[in-house]
């Protein structure tokens, strides 16, 4: 039984470390597509000459809906940290009703 509720961790513990990996991943394409969009939007914007026009800054409503959802994204992720002394609440049940 006991060996059971250790798979289950590993497993946890695996699935965990994937969210992370993808999380990670998702951050660097975030930094290094905020940085294209935001060197376009200011040569864009010097060409033009309005660099000093908040309106011609359209790259800022990219960051601000994107760094949200990244925000978000990383927060699952933290949330679904499994806890060192994580085990199912059948497993709990079971503990307590063998008086462990």
């Amino acid at each position: 039984m006991i060996d059971h509720t250790l798979d289950e961790r590993q497993k946890a513990a695996r699935q965990y470390v994937e969210q992370v990996r993808v999380f990670y991943a998702h951050a660097v394409v975030f930094a290094a597509s905020m940085t294209i969009m935001f060197a376009v939007n200011l040569l864009t914007n010097l060409t033009a000459g309005i660099a000093r026009d908040w309106a011609a800054w359209w790259s800022a409503w990219a960051f601000i809906g994107w760094g949200a959802g990244i925000a978000v994204h990383g927060l699952v992720v933290r949330l679904n940290r499994p806890s060192p002394s994580s085990s199912t609440l059948k497993q709990q049940q079971i503990e307590r009703a063998l008086g462990r």
